[in-house]
C-alpha cells in the first residue's frame, strides 16, 4: 500500500535531514511517480519547510546558514583580507597557532597558507577545510558540538581538549570592542573558547575590523589587557588607534613596519 499525502511528505522531510534531494530519487524511494513528488514539494514549499531548486529541493536551515555565512564573508571583505594578510605577517614558519571563530580569522588562515606555520588548532569547521590537501601544516580540531548556525565547535568536549595543547599566538575573533571595556561576543561558548585560548597561548592578538569598535555585545570576553596587541584594518579611526596605543597594545595593520 502507498503512502498517504501526509506520510510521503514526512518521508521526504526526513530524507532532507542528510541533505539534498532530487525528484529522481524520491519518487524510487517512496515508490510513487515524479509528477505527484513535485506536487508534493510545492506544498512543502508552500508551508516553509524546503526551499526548491531546479530537479529538487534543499533543506531550509541548511541554506539559511550558508547563505548567513557567507552573507558575514562579505561584509568588510577587503578589510578583512587586510587583517588576514597583517596577521600572518606575524607568523613564522613551523608556529604553532590557535584560529578562533569568526569570517575575519577565516581571511587570516587563507593568507597562512603561503606562511605554512607546523600547526593550526581551531574550532571553526570552514578554517580546517581550507587546509585539506595542504601537507606542510597539521590542522588540529578538538571535539565538540557544532554550533546550529555557524559552522564552530564548543561545549565541554572543545573546552577539554583546548585546555591540553599550548600555541605561540593565538588569534581570536569578536563581535564587538569597547576601548574602555574590553572586547565581546554575541555567544557565550564562543566567549569561554577565547578566554581559555588567552591562556593556552605565549600571546593573543584580537583581529577586528573598524566597524566593531565602539560597540558592546552580550558577552564580555576579556579586558585588552590580556592581549598583546590588535590586528586592524586601515579604517579604523585615529582616536582608536591612540587608545590602542595608550593601553600598551600592539597595533598592526597591513602597512605597518617590521
Amino acid at each position: 500500500m502507498r503512502p498517504s499525502p501526509t506520510e510521503r511528505q514526512h518521508r521526504i522531510l526526513d530524507l532532507l535531514r542528510t541533505g539534498s534531494v532530487s525528484v529522481p530519487m524520491l519518487a524510487r524511494q517512496l515508490n510513487t511517480s515524479e509528477i505527484t513528488i513535485r506536487r508534493d514539494l510545492v506544498t512543502l514549499k508552500a508551508q516553509g519547510k524546503l526551499l526548491r531548486v531546479y530537479g529538487g529541493a534543499l533543506p531550509r536551515e541548511r541554506v539559511a546558514f550558508e547563505f548567513s555565512f557567507k552573507e558575514k564573508e562579505a561584509l568588510q571583505r577587503e578589510a578583512k583580507e587586510s587583517i588576514g594578510r597583517a596577521a600572518a605577517g606575524l607568523v613564522e614558519a613551523g608556529s604553532v597557532l590557535f584560529l578562533d571563530t569568526g569570517t575575519t580569522t577565516l581571511a587570516a588562515a587563507r593568507a597562512l597558507r603561503a606562511v605554512k606555520p607546523a600547526v593550526i588548532v581551531t574550532v571553526n569547521l570552514c578554517i580546517a577545510s581550507e587546509y585539506v590537501g595542504q601537507r606542510e601544516t597539521r590542522v588540529l580540531v578538538p571535539g565538540g558540538e557544532v554550533g546550529a548556525l555557524s559552522p564552530d565547535l564548543y561545549g565541554d568536549w572543545t573546552l577539554e581538549a583546548l585546555s591540553n595543547v599550548m600555541v605561540n599566538i593565538a588569534f581570536l575573533g569578536c563581535d564587538a570592542v569597547d576601548l574602555n571595556d574590553g572586547f565581546y561576543s554575541a555567544d557565550t561558548r564562543s566567549a569561554a573558547v577565547c578566554r581559555l585560548m588567552i591562556k593556552r597561548s605565549r600571546c593573543a592578538y584580537l583581529l577586528a575590523d573598524h566597524t566593531k569598535f565602539g560597540r558592546r555585545s552580550m558577552c564580555r570576553i576579556a579586558s585588552l589587557e590580556k592581549l598583546k596587541g590588535i590586528v586592524a584594518d586601515s579604517d579604523l579611526p585615529k582616536e582608536a588607534r591612540r587608545t590602542v596605543r595608550r593601553l600598551g597594545l600592539d597595533l598592526i595593520t597591513e602597512t605597518t613596519k617590521r
